[in-house]
C-alpha cells in the first residue's frame, strides 16, 4: 500500500470518529432538572480544571462567545456553575464550578470510563498503550499544525 494510499484509509477511519463525536456534540442527556446539551458539559469540564471568563472559555473551547454563554446559562440554572466577580477586576465576572458540579463531573468520567472499558475490552494492554501513545502523537502533531495555520496572516490561509 503507498502512503497516499495510507493516508486516505486514515482520513475514512478519522472521517468516521468525527461522525461519531458530531452525533455526540449534538446528544442531549436528561438530568433530573432537565435536558442537557454535551456541548454543555464540554464547558463544565473545562471550568473544572480552573475557574474562567466567558471569553476564555470561548476561546478555550474554539466555540462563538455566544454559544457559550447559552451553554453557561443551562449550567448555572443547573447549579452546576455561579458567577462570581473577578478578583482581579471587579467589573468582571468569571465562572466557578460549583460542589454539585464538580460531583456531575466526577460521575460522567466515570461513567465515560466503564463505557470505554466495555469498547475496549478484547483489546490487551499492548494495543491499548499503542493507540494511546499514536493518537497522542497525531493529536500533537494536529496541535501544531492548528497553531501554525492560525498564526499565518489573514489571506495566507494553506488550501
Amino acid at each position: 500500500m503507498s502512503r497516499d494510499d495510507q493516508i486516505v484509509d486514515f482520513m475514512e477511519v478519522l472521517a468516521r470518529q468525527l461522525r461519531i463525536r458530531e452525533r455526540l456534540a449534538t446528544t442531549r442527556w436528561r438530568t433530573a432538572d432537565k435536558v442537557v446539551e454535551t456541548a454543555a458539559y464540554h464547558c463544565l469540564f473545562r471550568l473544572n480544571e480552573a475557574p474562567a471568563r466567558s471569553g476564555e472559555l470561548a476561546e478555550a473551547l474554539f466555540s462563538d462567545p455566544s454559544t457559550i454563554s447559552r451553554h453557561v446559562a443551562q449550567l448555572v440554572k443547573l447549579g452546576y456553575v455561579r458567577r462570581e466577580a473577578d478578583p482581579n477586576d471587579g467589573r468582571a465576572t468569571i465562572l466557578v464550578v460549583t460542589e454539585s458540579g464538580a460531583n456531575r463531573v466526577a460521575e460522567l468520567k466515570i461513567r465515560r470510563s466503564e463505557e470505554l472499558q466495555k469498547m475496549l475490552s478484547d483489546w490487551d494492554d499492548g494495543d491499548l498503550d499503542t493507540l494511546t501513545r499514536l493518537l497522542g502523537r497525531y493529536v500533537d502533531a494536529a496541535e501544531r499544525s492548528l497553531i501554525e495555520y492560525n498564526a499565518m496572516p489573514a489571506g495566507s490561509g494553506k488550501g
